[in-house]
């Protein structure tokens, strides 16, 4: 099947939940044009990435007010939507770095609920996500009728365990949202381009971009988002790239019937060895 995809890279303001919104229907108007079918947006674009406490006060039920906007857009234009944001869970006080997959009738097709939190201390950044937010326990694949597609975020993608979970699970298309900073840059084309390639999917990566600056008990710091989102085909080959360091957005036309034709190609899930992996499923 064929249909066209696009990556919303965008620079949100931090908090600022109103404008941030305002920009991605914008975003959404302006590729629904291109007639996109899937359209995938960062890591907490209603938010931010670093507003720490304030998230208690910024999560919203999924689905919620800002699902519920989106979806219109969605059920005017047929596409579906990936936008990631803080998720207020069922249990009161308990968050979630999350990503809805709003279809085009305009309701939940399905929340996933970032698995892999991010804490760096001994970089050049910082990141208390797991003070913050839960972690979520499920890799979930969603029927549609684009295909079946799964979704990561940001850090979920450098542990090649998630991505061949949504491959064994017959993800077509991975929607990968992420906030990667400037110090991971050089590894965000590497990744990205082989995780396709040893899965056989299309990924549609979407990186934020553009600077944070907040207070990390009582220091002032600052992070930026470099950008470079990706459409990277089955064979690892990258389709379309955003710019560096600017909002973009980057639309392509794919196609799921490469998926097989990969898959046949290099032979790499056919000639898997389960029964010498053992040790990766081990529990400590």
């Amino acid at each position: 099947m064929r249909f066209k995809v696009a990556c919303l890279q965008m620079a949100a303001k931090l908090g600022d939940k109103e404008y941030n919104l305002k920009k991605i229907l914008s975003m959404i108007d302006e590729v629904a044009k291109q007639e996109v079918r899937l359209a995938v947006l960062p890591e907490l674009a209603l938010t931010g990435f670093n507003c720490g406490e304030e998230f208690l006060k910024l999560a919203e039920p999924i689905p919620g007010p800002t699902t519920k906007k989106i979806g219109e857009k969605a059920r005017e234009y047929g596409m579906y939507i990936v936008v990631g944001m803080p998720e207020r869970g069922e249990l009161p006080g308990i968050l979630y770095n999350a990503a809805a997959l709003i279809g085009p009738s305009g309701d939940i097709v399905g929340v996933y609920r970032k698995t892999h939190l991010a804490l760096y201390l001994h970089w050049e950044i910082i990141s208390e996500e797991p003070e913050i937010f839960r972690r979520g326990n499920k890799i979930p694949v969603f029927n549609t009728d684009l295909g079946k597609i799964g979704i990561l975020i940001c850090q979920d993608g450098d542990f090649p365990e998630t991505w061949r979970v949504l491959a064994l699970k017959g993800a077509e298309i991975v929607a990968f949202s992420s906030a990667s900073p400037e110090g991971f840059r050089y590894m965000w084309y590497n990744e990205l381009t082989a995780m396709a390639y040893q899965n056989g999917y299309y990924i549609v990566a979407t990186n934020k971009v553009g600077k944070e600056i907040f207070d990390f008990h009582g220091k002032k710091l600052e992070e930026t988002a470099f950008g470079g989102s990706l459409i990277v085909n089955p064979l690892g080959q990258i389709v379309k790239r955003a710019k560096e360091f600017e909002e973009d957005i980057i639309v392509a036309e794919i196609d799921t019937d490469e998926v097989v034709k990969a898959r046949w190609a290099t032979k790499l899930l056919r000639d898997r060895r389960p029964d010498l992996y053992e040790v990766i499923c081990e529990r400590d």
